[in-house]
């Protein structure tokens, strides 16, 4: 096992500095964009975004907010009955927009750039701290869309709480504590806290999503991960699956990803979770890429949205309640009726492939032992 890293100093930031705009929606104009940028570079921020190296965030909103570079180094939502059918369900894919608020944590002598972050209609102590990939920033279209599902009608057990950062992906890593520690200080957390009522998730897509991890290795009080389109394979064909393993086996970690995603397998992701530590979920996307985008024209557009958005209310229910034993579950759309269509969760199909594998070798080597012919005696194993 690789050896405990050390953990990273917590942040503190004065919360009476942050600035807030309550009616800031959450796709700011191009206007507003171009005032953040010019402030960014009254403080010396770099605003010019570098190539990337990964395929990740390419399709954006053209007036979502802007993105801010880091100067760090270092109720259950649509729960199945318990004798809910193994069929496919149509789900409510409507997902009213509903603003968000921005707010500002200023620099301090441990982050020498201010982070412009959005904040979702409900404030709340169950809290997802969440971030882009390497090439996009808060408006990238995955992310507006996975957001505004995140924060509909039926996300009102979760909060949400988005931060822009660059393509260092430990400077990404240590700013999901400066965050955390902000949030912590805002009076909504002081008064849970009294009661203990304080569980924050980390979570983001793609590149958002190592980080997440990262984070969560160096802070004990996370015990649970939101990994929307983890790149599991990078460019050159590593496989980053070592920060998964190290995982710690108290952590819940949901994985969101497209079967048509290059940079995640879904078989080697598969393999990956069978070897983690930690328990494990998974919400497929039929036809997404990593972009979660559905190709094929006018239709696939709406159902990219849609499905985006579901992912959102999805991962808002599991931060509330999550069945132990059911843990797989298939999103897709249906182009002819305009909705998204689930399998609901379901028991993991890979444990009862193990079982039966696993008792062939038994019956194997138990054969000689059985009717003396040699031959084993296999049963069926109802999936």
């Amino acid at each position: 096992m690789a050896p405990r890293k050390r953990k990273v100093e917590a942040t503190t930031v004065n919360n009476a500095e942050s600035t807030v705009d309550d009616k800031a929606p959450l796709r700011r104009s191009s206007r507003r964009k171009a005032a953040v940028q010019a402030s960014d570079k009254q403080q010396g921020k770099e605003t010019t975004t570098p190539a990337v190296d990964e395929d990740d965030d390419k399709k954006k909103s053209s007036t979502g907010p802007a993105s801010s570079d880091t100067a760090l180094d270092a109720e259950a939502l649509l729960a199945e009955p318990e004798n809910a059918p193994t069929s496919m369900l149509m789900l409510n894919s409507d997902h009213p927009s509903r603003e968000f608020t921005s707010f500002t944590i200023p620099a301090s002598n441990k982050a020498a750039n201010a982070l412009s972050c959005l904040r979702s209609p409900v404030r709340h102590p169950r809290c997802l701290i969440f971030t882009h990939g390497a090439g996009g920033d808060l408006s990238a279209a995955a992310m507006v869309h996975f957001s505004e599902g995140f924060a509909s009608s039926l996300g009102e057990g979760a909060g949400l709480v988005m931060f822009p950062g660059n393509m260092n992906v430990k400077a990404r890593a240590a700013t999901f504590d400066r965050v955390k520690q902000h949030e912590l200080g805002e009076e909504y957390m002081k008064t849970a806290a009294t009661r203990q009522e304080v569980y924050f998730a980390y979570g983001g897509r793609s590149m958002g999503a190592r980080a997440a991890v990262m984070a969560s290795h160096v802070d004990e009080d996370v015990k649970m991960l939101v990994l929307v389109s983890y790149p599991l394979v990078g460019p050159s064909g590593d496989v980053r699956d070592k920060i998964l393993l190290d995982t710690r086996p108290d952590v819940d970690v949901l994985f969101i990803s497209g079967d048509h995603d290059s940079m995640c397998d879904m078989d080697l992701l598969d393999e990956v979770r069978g070897k983690m530590k930690a328990r494990t979920w998974i919400v497929r996307v039929k036809g997404a890429d990593h972009g979660m985008n559905l190709r094929g024209g006018k239709k696939l557009k709406e159902g990219t949205k849609a499905v985006g958005g579901m992912t959102g209310k999805l991962a808002a229910g599991w931060l509330q309640e999550r069945d132990q034993e059911r843990k797989e579950m298939d999103l897709s759309w249906d182009g002819e009726h305009s909705d998204v269509v689930s399998s609901g969760w379901l028991a993991s199909a890979r444990k009862g492939q193990r079982e039966e594998k696993g008792k062939d070798i038994i019956e194997e080597q138990s054969s000689k032992t059985g009717d003396g012919s040699g031959n084993p005696k296999r049963r069926k194993v109802k999936m």
